[in-house]
C-alpha cells in the first residue's frame, strides 16, 4: 500500500478499523520521546480508552485554538477557518478575512506566544489546542493538559523540505474530518511544483548567500534545511550547502564576508525593504557583491498596516509559489511573464 505521509519526515498516519492514530517522532527540537494521537470519531474500546501510550481526540474537532500562524492558512484552504475561537498574538494575522473575524470579536486573543492566557483558553473550552513549541517543554501547555484540555502538537516547522512542511496540512485534515480535501490540495500543487523543478534542470547554478545580522550574530540556514534546499530545488548553489544539519547556523560577519562576499544572489535579507535601509543597519552589507549588483532580496512583499507579513502565514501552503519566486530570481528566463509574490527586490 502507497503511504500515506509522502514527503514530511516528522508524523505518520496509520489507519486502523475504527480509528486512526498519528505519530509524531519528535514533536518539538531536541524532544525524544514521540507523541500518538488517537483519532476517533465515535466510540473507542475500552482497551484503548485506557491505553495511557495515546493522546485520545475525538474528531472532526469543530472549535481549535492556536498558536502557530502557518495553521491559519491551512484552515482557509480546507475552509475550516470558522472553527477557529482563539489565536496567539493576532496582530500577527495577514488574512484579511481572519482579521476581520478577530475584530468582530469571533476570534478571541489568548495572549502572546511565549505567555498564554491560560484563563481565556479554558473560558473558551476549545475541542484542542493546536500548538507548536521550538524547543524544550512549555509549562502553560502542561498546565493546559493538567486542567483537562487536549493539546495537540504540530512540528512541521521542522521539515526540511517545503513539501514536508505542506504535508502536514494532511495532519490538519485529519483534525478536522477534511483528509480526502487535504490531499488532493497537497497532490495538486505538488504537480506543480515539480514540473516547476524540471525548469531547472541543466541550468547553472549562481550562488546564493542568505540571512543577515541579527544582534550581531549571522543566522541562516544550515545546509539541510528547508531554505536551503529550497535554493537548490531552484537551481541555486547555496554556499552552506555541505553542512548536513538541518538547523540554523549562527556566525559573526567575518565569517559570512569570507565566504560570500561574490556571492551572484542574496536571498531573504531578513525584513529590509531598500538597499539603503539595509546599509543603513549595517554598512559593511554594501561590501557583498550582491548588495552592489543590486540582486537582494526580501520576504517583506506581502505586509499589511499591523506588520503581519504573509509570508509566515500562506507560505507553507504555497509551495509552488516559493518555488517560483526562487526561479524567477535565480533564472528570470525561464519565467518571462511570472511576477514575485512573497519576495521583492531592494532598490
Amino acid at each position: 500500500m502507497e503511504p500515506l505521509i509522502k514527503h514530511a519526515q516528522r508524523f505518520q498516519i496509520i489507519e486502523k478499523e475504527g480509528y486512526s492514530v498519528i505519530s509524531i517522532d519528535k514533536p518539538w527540537q531536541g524532544s525524544s520521546a514521540p507523541i500518538k494521537y488517537l483519532l476517533y470519531e465515535d466510540s473507542l474500546p475500552a482497551v484503548l480508552k485506557s491505553d495511557p501510550s495515546y493522546v485520545k481526540v475525538k474528531i472532526p474537532v469543530q472549535r481549535v485554538v492556536c498558536n502557530l500562524t502557518t495553521q491559519l492558512a491551512f484552515m482557509e484552504e480546507l475552509g475550516v477557518q470558522n472553527r477557529l475561537i482563539g489565536f496567539a498574538q493576532t496582530q500577527y494575522i495577514y488574512s484579511p478575512d481572519l482579521a476581520k473575524d478577530v475584530e468582530a470579536g469571533r476570534i478571541r486573543e489568548v495572549g502572546p506566544d511565549g505567555s498564554l492566557d491560560i484563563e481565556s483558553i479554558l473560558d473558551l473550552n476549545p475541542d484542542i489546542v493546536l500548538a507548536f513549541n521550538a524547543s524544550g517543554e512549555n509549562r502553560q501547555l502542561q498546565k493546559l493538559q493538567e486542567l483537562g484540555l487536549t493539546v495537540v502538537m504540530n512540528a512541521g516547522y521542522m521539515e526540511t523540505s517545503i513539501l514536508g512542511r505542506f504535508e502536514w496540512i494532511k495532519f490538519l485534515g485529519r483534525l478536522t474530518g477534511k483528509y480526502e480535501e487535504a490531499s488532493e490540495i497537497f497532490d495538486q500543487k505538488t504537480i506543480i511544483y515539480d514540473s516547476l523543478t524540471q525548469l531547472v534542470v541543466g541550468k547553472d547554478s549562481p550562488s546564493v548567500i542568505t540571512g543577515t545580522l541579527y544582534g550581531g550574530t549571522w543566522f541562516m540556514p544550515a545546509g539541510d534545511n528547508y531554505g536551503a534546499n529550497l535554493i537548490h530545488t531552484a537551481g541555486g548553489n547555496y554556499l552552506w550547502s555541505k553542512n548536513e544539519t538541518s538547523g540554523w547556523l549562527s556566525m559573526d560577519f567575518e565569517s559570512v564576508f569570507e565566504k560570500g562576499y561574490d556571492a551572484d544572489y542574496w536571498i531573504g535579507a531578513a525584513s529590509y525593504t531598500s538597499l539603503d535601509q539595509l546599509m543603513e543597519a549595517d554598512e559593511r552589507y554594501a561590501e557583498f557583491e550582491a548588495f552592489k549588483n543590486g540582486n537582494v532580496y526580501s520576504y517583506m512583499a506581502r505586509v499589511n498596516e499591523s506588520g503581519a507579513n504573509d509570508y509566515f502565514e500562506s507560505g507553507a501552503v504555497n509551495p509552488e509559489k516559493l518555488l517560483a519566486d526562487h526561479i524567477k530570481i535565480l533564472h528570470p528566463e525561464l519565467l518571462p511573464d511570472y511576477e514575485l509574490y512573497y519576495y521583492m527586490k531592494l532598490q
